[in-house]
């Protein structure tokens, strides 16, 4: 059977550079009240160029999982890495450029990470199918250690290794992330509706999938998202990139949020943080 075509998501502030803006959770809610998950927090820089150049904004999301360790997804880290970009991040449910508070951070990225592009082929999983390059990302974590501690009574959780071999599937998770919930149609050029930008952090519940689907290689966690038909049902986009994917207890995160389908309508992905290779570099971080 012929495999859909997974477009993995692009880091939001590669989108923000070109013009456009950056999107999150689709059909979820606002992270607030007692279920709320403050250690969630928005990995923030500054675009060089367009719309939004000069301006603090959020760009991927993470958690906090020590009062210094901030851990988010390895394309973003690289991609500030890369570009040399500012990195900060804020803990803010609301957040708004120029009156949020932000932390000046360092980011560093997982040492086996690769991305699949049509570019950077190396190492990744991929086989090509109409000219593009597909398959899942490797090792795609990354952290951003903040120069000033943040207390908090709780932080988000690592898991013990090897948990995602113990879920069933359809079990609910959570996933949490900054942005936009929505699409403006109406928009013109690029001809494509572009995502609706708020800077809230909102949460989302979904489904875990088959487990040992070879499709989904042994890096990724795989849930339910939107419906390719309806536009129904609840999932993360390309803003939510780093996000964590948690368990019911709501602090245990199994994966950061890394890849999913055109228009944010299908399947999502998300980097396995329950690997040994993972588990032993993020804990190498004070």
């Amino acid at each position: 059977m012929r495999r859909v075509v997974l477009v993995l998501a692009t880091m939001a502030l590669a989108i923000l550079v070109a013009g456009g803006v950056a999107q999150a959770i689709i059909n979820g809610e606002p992270d607030r009240g007692p279920n709320a998950h403050p250690y969630v927090g928005a990995l923030v820089s500054v675009p060089p160029s367009g719309e939004f150049k000069g301006q603090r904004i959020p760009v991927c999301s993470g958690t906090l999982i020590s009062a210094r360790v901030f851990l988010t997804a390895g394309h973003c880290t690289d991609f500030l890495i890369k570009e040399d970009l500012p990195t900060y991040v804020s803990l803010d449910p609301t957040y708004k450029p120029g009156a949020s508070e932000v932390i000046k951070a360092t980011p560093y990225t997982h040492p086996g990470f690769c991305f699949p592009t049509p570019e950077d082929k190396v190492d990744c999983v991929q086989n090509s199918i109409g000219g593009a390059v597909v398959g899942h990302p490797r090792y795609d974590v990354g952290v951003a250690v903040l120069e000033e501690p943040v207390k908090m009574a709780t932080y988000g959780a690592l898991p013990e290794a090897g948990l995602v071999d113990t879920l069933k599937e359809g079990q609910r998770l959570t996933t949490v992330g900054y942005g936009a919930n929505g699409f403006d149609i109406d928009r013109e050029p690029p001809p494509q509706p572009q995502a609706v930008f708020t800077g809230d952090r909102y949460r989302a519940t979904v489904r875990l999938l088959n487990t040992i689907d070879p499709a989904v290689g042994e890096m990724s966690v795989k849930t339910t998202g939107r419906s390719l038909i309806k536009g129904k049902g609840e999932s993360s986009c390309y803003g939510d990139s780093g996000g964590p994917l948690f368990v019911g207890d709501q602090q245990t995160i199994v994966g950061v949020t890394s890849g999913g389908y055109p228009m944010c309508r299908g399947p999502v992905y998300y980097q396995r943080v329950d690997l040994p290779r993972v588990l032993k570099w993020v804990r190498s971080f004070p």
